[in-house]
């Protein structure tokens, strides 16, 4: 029997696990908070310490050696799209510059935009964003703001990765095209993007295969990071001809797709899967970021924890069967806005019960209408939620299915990302796939 350690470097926590791919078990799971933002930076810029993020790791992982001193196997995933930049022997030259970061304006972003061809921004996933690490890396070396000696940027797991191997990292596909620079046909590097953009004195990671071996720690193989969305929906067991619907603390719609092409008009990104697939997918949806936006708004007083205060939200919720308040939670700029609001307020609906569902009920909306917008040769047969919001919210997962007219399931355990490495365990050891669970009727 193999046990494996896995390692989810989320941007809200990072959490570890005892994987069983025998048992198809995730055991001792274990968290910590992601270290707080570095202060004192100019508005707009969010980075950690990537030192902290291996203080926070090491604290995590001794929970594990306690029960298994001596894993088969060491498993990661983590937050997408942010990067550090390393030396030749894999140590932080950067902060971590995260995916949440601001700094690059809009009318820097046009800037960085004419230099990528609209035939180059296919090529690369249609992935290109102010928040990404190939602008914000050009942004870095238009202010002379790179390292002087030669650097690698690599994602925050696969830093982690690296430096729990004592090397310097390679890539997984998952992970890569999440930089934006990554050609999808190729599943390398596009040196010329890289070269119009200033970017070649960077030392660019090797990018390697799923299931690639890093190096050793304690003793036993590192296999090189997936990114985190991609796991989530391998945990979820997402198949071929299902709608995924993940509500974390952002939120996506995607299907599996075999195919580079779309005739489809916003159709959002391509991202490389595992097995040789891809996703269809469209990001940055309102999730759980948005909805800890309204709750604070309305904890801003005090008076009761966070924890009870969704408690509260729960019950507030359960008994309304409609509302006549509009709402839209576009906090941050998206496939559905860049302005929230809420619309006819009036004095009896100005309750916590009305304005949750009201969200509740924008989401669902949103999220019908993005899966509508990703086209593909065939309908879906059902929808797949998964993600900590959707898991917690029954009245969620109603109003989604309801919207998009289809059966749905769950995702089968509740920690989608340390699932899906244990999923990613089998694979490495020869194991056979997972059936997914059957769908149930509509609501």
């Amino acid at each position: 029997m193999a046990l494996f350690f896995g390692i989810d470097v989320g941007t809200s926590f990072i959490k570890v696990a005892l994987l069983d791919p025998d048992e198809c078990a995730v055991r001792h799971v274990h968290r910590v908070p992601m270290p707080d933002f570095v202060s004192g930076l100019p508005a707009g810029r969010c980075e950690v310490d990537p030192v902290q993020v291996m203080r926070a790791v090491g604290e995590a992982l001794e929970s594990l050696i306690s029960v298994a001193p001596g894993p088969d196997g060491v498993v990661l995933c983590g937050q997408m799209q942010g990067f550090v930049l390393v030396n030749a022997r894999g140590e932080p030259l950067s902060n971590y510059i995260s995916w949440l970061d601001q700094r690059v304006s809009a009318l820097e972003f046009g800037e960085f935009a004419e230099r990528v061809t609209v035939e180059e921004r296919a090529d690369l996933a249609n992935e290109l964003r102010p928040d990404i690490a190939l602008p914000l890396l050009w942004w870095l070396k238009s202010r002379n703001s790179l390292p002087s000696e030669a650097a690698t940027p690599v994602s925050l797991a696969d830093f982690v990765a690296g430096r729990l191997c004592r090397t310097v990292p390679a890539m997984e596909p998952t992970q890569a095209a999440a930089f934006g620079a990554l050609s999808l046909r190729t599943l390398r590097w596009r040196q010329d993007v890289i070269g119009n953009l200033g970017l070649e004195s960077l030392r660019w990671p090797e990018v390697q295969p799923t299931g690639s071996i890093l190096g050793t720690w304690r003793g036993a193989p590192c296999f090189a990071s997936v990114g985190d969305q991609q796991c989530a929906l391998a945990g979820a067991l997402l198949s071929e001809g299902e709608l995924s619907v993940n509500v974390g603390t952002g939120a996506q719609v995607s299907m599996i797709t075999d195919s580079l092409l779309t005739d489809t008009p916003n159709a959002g990104q391509i991202r490389p899967y595992f097995n040789g697939r891809f996703l269809r997918t469209i990001t940055h949806l309102p999730g759980g970021r948005a909805l800890h936006a309204l709750l604070r708004l309305l904890t801003e007083l005090g008076g009761i924890a966070e924890q009870d205060a969704w408690q509260e939200v729960e019950r507030a919720i359960a008994p309304l069967a409609a509302t006549d308040l509009r709402a839209s939670l576009a906090f941050h700029a998206g496939p559905c806005g860049s302005a929230g609001f809420l619309h006819n307020l009036h004095e009896g609906n100005l309750t916590v019960g009305h304005v949750f569902r009201a969200a509740f009920e924008s989401m669902a909306h949103n999220y019908d209408t993005c899966a509508r917008q990703l086209g593909g040769t065939r309908a879906p047969a059902c929808v797949v939620f998964s993600g900590g919001v959707l898991r917690r919210f029954k009245l969620l997962r109603e109003l989604t299915a309801a919207a998009l007219g289809l059966p749905h399931r769950l995702s089968p355990h509740p920690e989608d990302t340390l699932f899906g490495l244990m999923v990613l365990a089998r694979t490495c050891i020869g194991l056979p796939p997972l059936d997914p669970p059957a769908p149930t009727s509509l609501p």
